[in-house]
């Protein structure tokens, strides 16, 4: 298990669902030492409308999952990667040497909770489908990775809805790629603040750009601009690799930068 987990929202079998899933492993997966699919599933007792957790039995549902994959672990030597709620269910997803004492390690973590109905299993998955079935997509990582700085520019003080100079960075194989995305944005109003080799050695994207604009961040707008960035990067073989900006408060002062 990394440090690095989040969630995003999609729908699965016509239902929303919240998926927290660890993204930090996705480089190092499938695992070959760990090629068997544990899983566990239990009914929530009191789910919201749309079938998600209420506030009030996610602390319950919390408290169930640390015992869960603590003795899975510990009886398994099963890694938990993902956890899915939605249509009334929450589910847990390990992988695993061998199933070994499953059910055990699962009566232990519900003998406190007789009322949830729950079930389990296992299945030999050497390609850890499931886990890259749940994994987000390229757009839902983008906004992500979006949240994550915005909660940090956030707890700065920052006014989201202000407009302030928004950097983009880019990265490309050839200057020919770079300098035809160049033109593209400089069309729709951004500004060229830089352009440089990489030094990251062995990188197949070298050629960097550095793009900027006025814009908003609240999360409507910034998650519309990046998609579309990300996209268009891709039209030209390259990635589109983030953003910064100031914190701009009410006050319309600005210091620091999002990292």
């Amino acid at each position: 298990m990394s440090d690095d987990w989040d969630f995003y929202f999609a729908r699965i079998n016509d239902a929303v669902s919240s998926i927290f899933i660890d993204l930090g492993i996705r480089n190092d997966a499938p695992v070959e030492k760990r090629p068997w699919l544990l899983w566990m599933t239990l009914e929530l007792r009191s789910p919201k409308p749309d079938g998600l957790a209420s506030g009030e039995e996610g602390k319950t549902l919390q408290a169930i999952g640390e015992v869960l994959d603590s003795l899975v672990a510990a009886t398994c030597g099963a890694q938990l990667v993902a956890r899915v709620t939605g249509s009334g269910r929450r589910e847990f997803y390990f992988y695993a040497a061998e199933p070994g004492e499953l059910a055990t390690a699962v009566a232990g973590a519900m003998k406190n909770h007789p009322e949830y109905r729950h079930e389990s299993g296992s299945t030999f998955q050497p390609g850890w489908d499931q886990y890259f079935s749940l994994f987000p997509s390229e757009s839902n990582l983008e906004r992500m990775h979006n949240r994550r700085r915005l909660e940090s520019l956030a707890r700065e003080g920052d006014v989201h809805e202000l407009p302030r100079k928004v950097e983009h960075w880019f990265c490309f194989s050839d200057e020919d790629m770079r300098a035809a995305c160049r033109e593209t944005l400089q069309a729709i109003d951004f500004t060229i603040e830089d352009e440089y080799l990489s030094e990251e050695e062995g990188t197949a994207l070298p050629y960097v750009l550095v793009a900027a604009r006025q814009d908003s961040i609240d999360s409507h707008a910034i998650n519309g601009i990046t998609i579309e960035l990300a996209r268009l990067a891709g039209e030209y073989l390259g990635r589109y690799d983030g953003w910064e900006c100031a914190v701009t408060r009410a006050s319309e002062e600005t210091s620091g930068e999002a990292t």
